[in-house]
């Protein structure tokens, strides 16, 4: 049977939006709602268009859920998308996912931006990498002790501190009152 999932409610998850965890009863959905019914309900005197909106949305998602048919439909497809999320085989970067930015491990938390940003960056240099390979520059030689002789080294580097020192002193000084 496919389910006539309403268009309102496309962006939400519904259990979160009656404040449930995924798979809950319908019991436990069914003494939500009416909890939230009695906080949120339009026909309050101190009501605010925010709180209507909130009440709109749990009914559509309460009269959604309460169909048992209709609420094991929702359940699968929360099934296939929680399958979704977890593309990793590896059980180690399955981890790294989970880990959060406190740098402990949580189950809830499936973000890691650090890594979020180094994978979104890897894409982008290799996307580069492939239009534009052939007038890619090499990188820049690096300098050290290995690939240089010791006295052009040692020669190389107290010029480096020289235009260093010399930029410094052409930076002008902020005068400052005393306060």
């Amino acid at each position: 049977m496919r389910m006539k999932y309403p268009s309102i409610l496309k962006a939400y998850n519904l259990y979160r939006l009656l404040g449930l965890e995924n798979y809950a009863s319908g019991e436990q959905i069914k003494k939500r709602y009416w909890q939230l019914a009695r906080k949120y309900h339009p026909d309050r005197a101190d009501s605010t268009d925010a709180e209507n909106q909130q009440f709109v949305l749990s009914t559509a998602a309460y009269n959604f859920l309460r169909d048992d048919q209709k609420r094991f439909s929702y359940e699968q497809l929360l099934k296939r998308k929680e399958e979704a999320q977890i593309r990793f085989k590896s059980s180690e970067l399955v981890c790294q996912r989970q880990k959060t930015n406190k740098r402990f491990y949580s189950a809830r938390m499936t973000v890691d931006h650090d890594f979020n940003r180094f994978v979104d960056e890897c894409r982008g240099n290799f996307v580069k990498f492939l239009k534009h390979g052939k007038k890619l520059q090499p990188r820049p030689k690096v300098v050290s002790k290995s690939n240089m002789e010791e006295t052009a080294f040692e020669g190389y580097v107290a010029e480096g501190l020289n235009g260093f020192q010399d930029f410094i002193k052409s930076v002008p000084k902020i005068k400052t009152h005393g306060f």
